[in-house]
């Protein structure tokens, strides 16, 4: 359906430099790890991803490790408030600063996840993202899909199960807008 290492419309930023792919590789070595990891132990995780808003088009990433698509966002620290992991993660994928106040929670739930019991925490937040900093290496693409869109692609379980939840919105005159066509930085892709 993507173009490989690209997402919808391909706007993965072109071919990473030499560290970007050592990189790239390094994040792929610890993902499988803890996957082996999550495998053997069968631990509970918590997570905190925000949803962007403009319109109907929600802000969606994709790692280097993954082939799925997500919102921005990641793990909690041990003993750290979920809207603070939300504001610093943001800040690490999208290059977007939050305060934990500015986050309303949206959706909370625990599914089954590899081979863990992942509860995640989706905030919504109306700072304006017009253009998210990826660093290629970690974060490979970053862009604005219509909620429809989204909906077809593969996503983490928890923003599949977010996203279904909300209600679909009628597009103005009809029109559907293809945020997928525009890259992360907003020029057409």
């Amino acid at each position: 359906m993507c173009p490989r290492g690209g997402g919808p419309g391909d706007a993965g930023g072109g071919e990473p430099s030499a560290l970007d792919a050592v990189a790239r590789l390094g994040y792929r070595g610890v993902y499988w790890l803890a996957r082996a990891w999550w495998w053997l132990r069968r631990p509970s995780t918590s997570g905190a991803l925000v949803a962007f808003w403009r319109g109907d088009q929600v802000l969606l990433v994709r790692t280097s490790y993954r082939r799925v698509y997500s919102l921005p966002g990641g793990f909690l620290a041990r003993r750290e408030p979920a809207a603070a992991a939300a504001a610093r993660e943001v800040l690490k994928e999208v290059g977007v600063t939050l305060t934990p106040e500015e986050l309303t929670t949206a959706w909370r739930g625990t599914l089954p996840f590899e081979s863990r019991a992942d509860t995640v925490t989706i905030f919504e937040c109306c700072t304006d993202v017009s253009a998210p900093r990826i660093d290629g290496r970690e974060i490979v693409w970053a862009g604005w899909v219509s909620l429809d869109d989204a909906r077809q692609l593969p996503l983490l379980p928890h923003v599949a199960a977010y996203l279904m939840s909300r209600p679909r919105r009628r597009h103005a005159g009809g029109a559907r807008t293809l945020a997928a066509d525009r890259t992360h930085d907003g020029t057409p892709g």
